[in-house]
């Protein structure tokens, strides 16, 4: 990722700006020069940044709402991070910039054109007055930022979300005040109450059964220096190992507030335990330390952890506080405190602590900070609430808790079962990301399951740049290790019987947990995906428990292909019942879907795709094709300009979703047209999840022509193209004259796309088309370019046969 100049503290060179003069007056440094964008250049965010400013407001500065001035242009400010004053310059208008919002010049001043610092496009300081004729006006040096470049700069320190988890600062407080006590509560009804709630006794006052728990805590858990020996030898043994013994060192996900660095993670889990394993096995056997004595000394041992997880909480907040390494901070200093401050501390550099006591949960080490909620649940509540389990059986004798054998067996093949589901979906996604990142290392540790990695997952594609896994076990539930998870707690109660209450906190309490964390990923994956996360649960509508697809059930992808008219082109393999293919959207010419367009579709399913053709005038006539003589193509003209675009859309965007609804498809989707078709091709790569497309002869992408209004913005769009494209058009083709192909190959160039442009010499339009092509047919070219659409759809799309079944296939004797 290229660090932007806020993130770097640099100052790029001065650039000139053509179509403004500056006059002569003062100079100075300033750490924040403008950027006007020449007026080729005034177009690049089309059509995806939100304006800065609104009806009769003024636009915000990019400082706005920390603290620093507001001030109009034409006065000096101080910026309040830096406490410099910023000059002014002064530049004489173009008349050829206009607001992205209202389309107009610069009017007066105060409503002066502003640039975004970082994309370069223009807004009005307020939008719609009156244009009046002054040319010189006064721009104060200072960085403006339009809406979504905005959100991008915001001071990490600050959470600007406005969101608060756990009800807030009375929910997080009401929980930091109240568990400890509970867990001395349940410590207590394990130890004297024989398993069962502790409950005042009959004609017992609140008062005095409150005194006498504290009395029983006091005498039974009070922090010994042995339960503080035990506790604190165990976590420096653990330090010990995490630090000397062997292991890896992985990269971790790359830090926005800090320019996208990615921490080193040095994993030595595997080692530690079973080296935790074997020293504890021969402190027993020695008789250095018998492991009962862990429960003879479990509720001082819970005290212990209970004051170190309240003191290190403690440490932790005000020492971020003080070394400045607070990030996300609200100002509700009870929130801040149980959410933390520091995002990764590390002790001398060596030790990170998230990773110490987190490393099963790689989501927490990313974005969960070091403070109340991570510090006191992972050294205290978690191992001494979830035991209770344990606890139960060594306290009761086995005739308590008593299974049948055939229970036992029944319990012990399901818990192993159900492990090799957790260990490898949560295998499926750490490699899957470390794929992702060119980091994936193969392991050799114990044990090694089964599918630990889903080779050419399905797979899709997110404005973000990252790709949501909808393949493995994550294609069957979206949250599937959750599921394992309850069934463990589950498990565990289920073998002490139901004899006391206890042990079910467990199983209650992490599905409520769990539950609850599982809506807060989903918020978090909804803000951050936006429509590709809507598209997952499309393809993934369970969310915790695995649903396994009927192969045979094509209800999502029928029902829109029945719906829209889009015809269908399936390959089949003998074999290879669980074979699934990529997908390809093939767009017809004026004439919808014709014998040509049917024999380029399914010459493409032929080489392995499903290919969706979709009835381009549905909504006008039906899926007959129109003649190719003149009343047909005067009513393929006349629907092309009748049909809005955004109806064009729609039907690109409910053929890839026909197409991902298939259970045979693996997901990866691409697109192809001629004529009306590579033009609409072209808008289907828009989609996020669409991830190559080769556009033939494209019409009318140059004049944005297209549609009801004859006004698209195709060329305007292009940047949002996120795969690979193909452009292939004749240099003989009178619909795409020389001046409009060099519009789209430049334009292409200054949005970024990842294209190929070709131009063929002597090939006219309809080159490929096989029928009444009037003398335009070449079949040369058309095998020639068709060939270039094989190696990009091979390259980016790839087919998962799954495991071959059956015999050899024998050969029928057909005439």
């Amino acid at each position: 990722m290229v660090a932007t100049r806020a993130q770097t503290g640099e100052t790029p060179r001065k650039t000139p700006h053509p179509g403004f003069v500056e006059t002569p007056t003062r100079r100075a440094n300033s750490d924040a020069p403008e950027s006007f964008p020449t007026g080729s250049d005034t177009g690049k965010a089309d059509g995806k940044v939100t304006p800065m400013s609104v009806r009769g407001k003024k636009a915000p500065r990019a400082h706005e709402g920390d603290g620093s001035s507001s001030k109009t242009p034409g006065t000096v400010s101080r910026n309040a991070t830096d406490g410099r004053k910023r000059p002014k310059r002064r530049y004489t208008r173009s008349r050829d910039i206009v607001c992205k919002l209202c389309e107009k010049p610069d009017s007066r001043v105060g409503n002066q054109i502003v640039f975004c610092d970082r994309c370069n496009t223009p807004w009005h300081q307020v939008c719609h007055q009156p244009p009046i004729p002054e040319h010189v006006i006064e721009v104060e040096e200072a960085e403006w930022v339009c809406a979504d470049c905005l959100v991008q700069r915001r001071d990490p320190i600050v959470e600007a979300s406005g969101d608060l988890d756990f009800g807030g600062s009375l929910g997080v407080g009401t929980i930091m005040i109240l568990f400890p006590p509970l867990m001395y509560y349940l410590w207590i009804g394990a130890t004297f109450y024989d398993g069962h709630l502790p409950l005042p006794a009959r004609d017992q006052s609140l008062s005095d059964f409150l005194r006498q728990l504290g009395s029983l805590a006091y005498e039974g858990a009070f922090p010994t220096p042995k339960a503080w020996a035990i506790y604190w030898a165990f976590l420096l043994f653990e330090a010990a190992c995490y630090l000397y013994l062997p292991g890896v060192t992985v990269k971790g996900k790359p830090l926005p507030h800090e320019g996208g660095r990615r921490l080193d993670y040095y994993c030595s889990g595997a080692w530690s335990f079973y080296s935790t394993i074997a020293v504890a096995a021969a402190l027993h056997f020695t008789g250095v330390f018998k492991l009962y004595i862990i429960l003879d000394e479990f509720g001082p041992i819970m005290s212990v952890a209970i004051i170190s997880g309240i003191l290190i909480s403690f440490v932790a907040y005000f020492s971020a506080l003080y070394r400045g390494a607070q990030i996300r901070m609200t100002g509700r200093p009870v929130y801040d405190f149980f959410m933390g401050a520091e995002l990764n501390p590390r002790m001398f550099g060596l030790l990170d602590l998230k990773m110490f006591s987190e490393v099963r949960m790689p989501w927490d080490v990313y974005y969960e900070k070091w403070g109340f909620m991570l510090i006191f649940w992972n050294f205290a509540g978690v191992p001494l609430t979830y035991c209770h389990c344990t606890l139960f059986l060594s306290n009761n004798a086995p005739s308590v808790y008593h299974w049948k054998r055939p229970a036992l067996v029944l319990f012990y093949i399901a818990y192993l079962a159900v492990y090799w589901v957790w260990d490898t979906a949560n295998s499926q996604k750490n490699r899957f990301r470390q794929e992702e990142r060119g980091t994936l290392m193969e392991r050799r540790t114990f044990p090694q399951l089964p599918w630990q990695r889903v080779k050419n997952p399905r797979i899709i594609k997110t404005k973000a740049g990252e790709a949501i896994l909808a393949d493995g076990w994550y294609g069957y539930a979206r949250k599937v290790h959750y599921a394992a998870d309850m069934y463990f707690a589950l498990a565990w109660a289920l073998i002490t019987g139901f004899n006391s209450p206890l042990p079910w906190f467990y199983p209650v309490f992490f599905a409520i947990m769990i539950s609850y964390r599982a809506y807060r990923d989903i918020e978090k994956c909804e803000k951050k995906y936006g429509e590709a996360w809507q598209e997952y649960k499309r393809q993934v509508p369970y969310l915790f428990i695995p649903h396994t697809p009927d192969p045979s059930d094509t209800s999502l992808g029928q029902s829109l292909i029945k719906s829209t008219g889009i015809f269908l082109f399936h390959p089949k393999l003998p074999n290879y019942p669980q074979a699934r293919f990529p997908g390809v959207v093939v767009f017809s010419e004026i004439y919808q879907v014709t014998g040509p367009v049917s024999r380029f579709a399914r010459q493409i399913a032929g080489h392995g795709y499903i290919v969706a053709a979709p009835s381009s005038y549905h909504e006008f006539t039906g899926p007959e094709p129109l003649a190719y003589d003149t009343p047909g193509t005067d009513k393929g003209n006349a629907y092309k300009i009748r049909k809005k675009v955004s109806a064009y859309d729609e039907d690109a965007s409910l053929s890839v979703s026909a197409l991902v609804g298939l259970p045979t498809c693996n997901g990866r989707i691409g697109a192809t047209g001629m004529c009306l078709g590579g033009h609409l091709a072209f808008r289907c790569a828009f989609d996020i999840r669409v991830a190559a497309a080769v556009c033939y002869f494209a019409t009318d992408i140059h004049s944005h022509s297209l549609g009801q209004g004859k006004d698209d913005d195709s060329l305007q769009k292009a940047g949002d193209i996120k795969g690979e494209i193909i452009m292939i058009h004749g240099k003989s083709d009178p619909h795409v004259p020389s001046s409009g192909r060099d519009l789209i190959r430049n334009t292409l160039h200054g949005k970024g796309v990842e294209f190929s442009f070709y131009e063929i010499a002597g090939a006219q339009h309809a080159f490929i088309r096989d029928e009444l092509s009037k003398g335009r047919y070449d079949p040369h070219i058309s095998r020639i370019c068709f060939e270039m659409l094989l190696e990009l759809f091979e390259r980016t799309l790839r087919s998962d046969l799954g495991p071959r079944a059956g015999g050899k296939e024998e050969g029928e004797d057909i005439c």
